[in-house]
């Protein structure tokens, strides 16, 4: 008959007064975590009240409370990285110390002859570890919650985010406590267990980077999309990083939105249930003289050190490249390979003279990794050589690697990504685009991002497409069309209405001055009205034009907080709208005055021979030529435009053969302003006149190349 003790609700019990550690450390972590930051927090808050009351006003006292409260809340929130990481340390070494006695022959035969089932076994302990800590949390969390009440701060508890913390710590403890579970079943080493499992833990997320390396210096069209993202979606790789970007149920993006995690955490609730399942299967199989080993699973050890060894030595490779590319690559894949290795053969046998056992596993492994390489390099798999196939393409976009919709559906839009994909993938295997090539570049591509979707699937290719009139032409059809404005100008995005306590703003900007607006629109009226003409107009218009005004549109709440939207454009063939806004504000368009510029620099890149290139400044004095240059100009930062910018399809003139300067001397500015031009307006007659002596330019208009007299003159 089994004892009290040996019962499964006794055994519990006692084990849980055995490990008592365990509520001693959840304990002592959460006060100090969570309770003890809590009340300096509420203490800092109050003794900042009753010092304000004396000095401020009563609409000031109250903002700076709201302040000190919203800190309060951060605590109790699922923004606090003190609790994250204590629930992280207490997974790890209750999972660990939990069941490290199957690592001890001698703690393995006391329990296993237990009169209990291996099942009842483990589950005894799995739930010792979960207990001890939530049953503690929840007593630390009730305690911070009673004393945050009774110091009068109760307004700082936000009833849903700390409900939603609540099941975003549970959840991922869960997970990182049943890997850790696992690994420690998996082991008969304690060190080899951590070792594991911070493998676990991490491994697959260096596994995507290391990919995004390996596309990235091997494929000329690869993009990486996550890279670019307001945070990597690859994080959810490892629980244990992506922890630290949740807030409760919600994932913060750096766009300051709010997504929700819920799914998120749903799947990484039923990961932890199916790896604890797991784990209970291995723990009833497992052989009690594999304590000490390494693993206790002899079938595992061959694909964890292949994985392992894979993964060290793209490491490598990717490293040394970094350092010295090229050749060094390779050889960075064969020694991070072969000492990976070596260390895992030491680890598996305890003994150092096993460094070279298993030498034709290394070899097949080199082989392997050698051939995947090589294999991606010259691009065996046609990854470059790609294109959709047309009757499946759904929805297309360019230059947007954001987008998790494309929002260009109309067949004449598609026809066009199309045929741009067509042509990149021309261009990338013509030899002068080729990324190995010695043919300097001579500003005659144009890199356009190209997104296709089939169906739910989304792929994106980056092309160096060499800028021919059918490219120029594609490109325009796309970015004047209806649609693309509509789903890519901040124009159209710009929400008109009230949000909240959040009224629409807007800034107006001139190329006269880039430090202080114009005129600003604060009338709800006048801004709808300057807003929706603006938009009729833009949908009209078919053409480039060059822009005359810059709207900095933004939102701004009671408080003279700014929430920055974006920018939109007036240009000067929008007539309605000018007109419009000189009747509301009395703004117009102001062009750069000459009277404030001393001199415009013409900078010019030379090429001296093919891979060596100079900068030449000449300064212009002339006021004809200075005039001519001002006239038509755009302020680069003035306008905020450097260079091509899809968000607004505006295509500003780009020569990387020479740029423009303006000098500008005033009374409470000396400086420069880069000068920007449409296609149509470069003052290429003025740029040509002033071409330092010894240079000529080539015959396709793309670059400048030094004559025999320059390069001589240079030398000496």
């Amino acid at each position: 008959m089994m004892s009290k003790n040996c019962s499964s609700k006794g055994l519990l019990l006692d084990t849980m007064r055995r490990e008592s550690w365990a509520l001693v450390l959840s304990g002592v972590g959460f006060c100090l975590t969570l309770l003890l930051p809590t009340l300096m927090s509420v203490q800092k808050a109050l003794s900042n009240r009753a010092e304000n009351l004396s000095l401020l006003s009563q609409e000031a006292v109250e903002h700076c409370w709201k302040g000190d409260l919203s800190a309060v809340s951060l605590l109790l929130g699922g923004q606090n990285p003190l609790v994250k990481a204590m629930f992280l340390i207490l997974a790890v070494v209750c999972g660990v110390a939990l069941f490290a006695y199957l690592h001890d022959r001698r703690k393995v035969d006391h329990f296993h002859s237990m009169p209990i089932s291996r099942t009842a076994l483990f589950v005894n302990n799995l739930l010792t570890g979960i207990i001890s800590t939530l049953l503690t949390y929840a007593v630390v969390l009730a305690v911070t919650l009673v004393c945050v009440f009774a110091m009068g701060c109760g307004e700082a508890v936000q009833w849903s985010a700390v409900g939603g913390a609540v099941v975003c710590h549970v959840v991922v403890f869960l997970l990182v406590y049943a890997l850790a579970v696992l690994t420690t079943v998996l082991c008969g080493n304690t060190i080899v267990s951590l070792l594991l499992l911070v493998w676990v833990l991490f491994g697959p997320l260096l596994i995507y980077v290391l990919q995004q390396g390996v596309f990235s210096r091997s494929y000329d069209t690869f993009v990486s999309t996550d890279l670019f993202d307001g945070q990597m979606k690859a994080l959810r790789l490892s629980p244990v990083v992506e922890y630290f970007e949740l807030n409760g149920l919600y994932h913060d993006t750096y766009a300051g939105e709010a997504r929700s995690a819920v799914g998120l955490l749903a799947v990484y609730l039923v990961l932890a249930v199916l790896v604890a399942v797991l784990a209970a299967l291995l723990f009833r199989i497992r052989r009690s003289e594999r304590a000490g080993t390494a693993l206790a699973f002899e079938p595992t050890k061959l694909p964890i050190k292949v994985v392992m060894c894979l993964t060290i030595g793209t490491t490598f490779g990717l490293v040394f490249d970094m350092i010295a590319d090229g050749f060094w690559f390779w050889v960075g894949l064969v020694v991070g390979t072969v000492l990976f290795h070596w260390v895992v053969e030491i680890i598996y046998a305890f003994d150092l003279h096993a460094i070279f056992a298993k030498p034709v596993h290394l070899a097949a492994i080199l082989a392997v990794l050698l051939a995947v390489m090589l294999g991606v390099r010259y691009d065996v798999t046609g990854y470059d050589r790609w294109l959709p196939d047309r009757d499946k393409l759904t929805a297309v976009d360019i230059d947007n690697i954001r987008a998790e919709q494309l929002p260009l559906t109309t067949p004449d839009n598609i026809d066009a990504v199309y045929r741009l994909a067509e042509l990149g993938v021309e261009s990338t295997q013509a030899p002068e685009v080729k990324r190995d090539s010695t043919i300097p570049y001579d500003g005659s591509t144009v890199r356009l991002v190209l997104s296709f979707g089939m169906g739910d699937r989304i792929e994106r290719r980056a092309y160096d497409v060499i800028d021919t009139d059918e490219v120029q032409a594609l490109r325009a059809q796309i970015m004047q069309s209806e649609e693309y404005k509509r789903a890519r100008w901040p124009l159209f995005r710009f929400k008109l209405e009230p949000d909240g306590d959040r009224q629409p703003m807007i800034e107006i900007y001139t190329n006269a001055d880039r430090d202080s607006s114009a005129g600003t629109i604060t009338d709800q009226q006048a801004l709808t009205q300057v807003v929706e003409t603006l938009r009729e107009e833009s949908l009209r218009r078919s053409e480039d034009s060059r822009p005359v005004l810059r709207l900095t549109l933004y939102y701004q709440n009671a408080k003279g907080d700014r929430y920055y939207e974006d920018n939109a454009y007036v240009t000067e063939a929008d007539r309605e709208t000018l007109a419009l806004i000189e009747q509301l504000t009395g703004v117009t368009p102001q062009p750069i005055s000459s009277d404030t510029v001393k001199c415009v620099l013409l900078q010019y890149l030379i090429r001296m021979d093919d891979h060596n290139e100079r900068w030449e400044t000449v300064e212009v004095t002339d006021r004809a030529d200075i005039d001519a240059l001002l006239a038509n100009a755009i302020d680069e930062e003035a306008m905020q435009l450097w260079g091509y910018e899809p968000e607004y399809s505006i295509r500003v003139a780009q020569r990387r053969w020479f740029a423009v300067v303006a000098v500008v001397a005033g009374q409470y500015l000396n400086g420069t302003r880069t000068l920007r031009y449409m296609e149509s307006e470069l003052p290429t007659a003025i740029v040509q006149k002033y071409l330092p002596a010894g240079v000529e330019l080539d015959a396709s208009g793309n670059s400048l190349t030094a004559t025999a007299n320059m390069e001589a003159a240079s030398i000496g």
